[in-house]
């Protein structure tokens, strides 16, 4: 997961008009079936910003930087839009006001979308927005949101391909990365723990290559040496970019090696 940066961005004015023309029939119904309905009839609104949404990841769902991997992508709302499932199964009212409000779509591959359905507990005894209490910014929802610059940080891989919270994280931190992994089947999709594990296997060689041409260079400069560093420099921070799959494992491979510029290339990510 990386942080999707979405401050000053707006859809079409178009689409912005038909979803707020759907959201005044949904306050206008007088009954959840009468509600369900019109999200239903209405589920390819959403869909027609799946590109849209695509540009900020490069087409990588949002959740788990990967394109084909995960299969197909969706449009996942965080919040969900009929009915909520809380932590221990029992279910309140769905966001269902939001349900064509394009800030609470991401982008999800749909083995994420499908494992993680209608789940979305908050923190025990935290705020819980109603339709009478629209105020979704007092809530503490459990799952990490790739929206929030703070929430990707939160996550740590390793060499086996898996993905785990960091390891000083309070409890209630590590609570959120663990239901997070469990809920858009982060670990347990297996396809996506062999393609993080290449991307570590892959990175390490490149490292390791780089450093031996840094030691053939300090032992005998030539400018074709360091053409060669700078190429297989060139190929790290390719892998490190925003559009390379599991770019974030990559990172967390660099941050592990002994080597400093490793590892400065690794904090040097986050803009890339």
């Amino acid at each position: 997961m990386r942080f999707i940066d979405l401050e000053g961005q707006k859809p079409a004015k178009a689409w912005l008009e038909r979803a707020e023309a759907l959201t005044k029939s949904l306050n206008d119904a007088q009954t959840k079936a009468e509600r369900d309905a019109i999200i239903d009839a209405n589920s390819s609104v959403w869909g027609e910003l799946k590109d849209w949404l695509g540009q900020f990841s490069k087409q990588k769902c949002w959740f788990s930087e990967a394109r084909d991997t995960y299969s197909h992508r969706d449009i996942e709302h965080f919040r969900p839009k009929k009915i909520a499932r809380n932590f221990d199964g029992s279910e309140r009212e769905g966001y269902w006001w939001l349900a064509f409000d394009w800030q609470n779509f991401r982008l999800c591959g749909n083995v994420g979308n499908r494992k993680k359905g209608g789940y979305f507990p908050l923190r025990a005894g935290t705020h819980q927005a109603t339709f009478a209490d629209r105020n979704i910014d007092d809530e503490v929802p459990y799952l990490l949101d790739p929206t929030r610059p703070e929430d990707p940080l939160l996550f740590s891989f390793d060499e086996d391909g898996d993905v785990t919270p960091l390891a000083d994280l309070d409890d209630w931190s590590k609570a959120r990365v663990e239901e997070s992994i469990k809920r858009y089947k982060l670990r347990e999709h297996e396809l996506l723990k062999e393609a993080r594990r290449d991307v570590w296997t892959k990175c390490i060689r490149e490292v390791n290559l780089c450093q031996n041409l840094m030691k053939k260079m300090d032992v005998q400069p030539s400018a074709s040496k360091r053409e060669a560093v700078r190429q297989q420099m060139m190929k790290l921070r390719e892998m490190l970019k925003s559009e390379a799959e599991f770019s974030s494992t990559a990172a967390e491979c660099l941050r592990t090696r002994p080597e400093q510029w490793a590892q400065r290339l690794a904090a040097a990510s986050a803009t890339m």
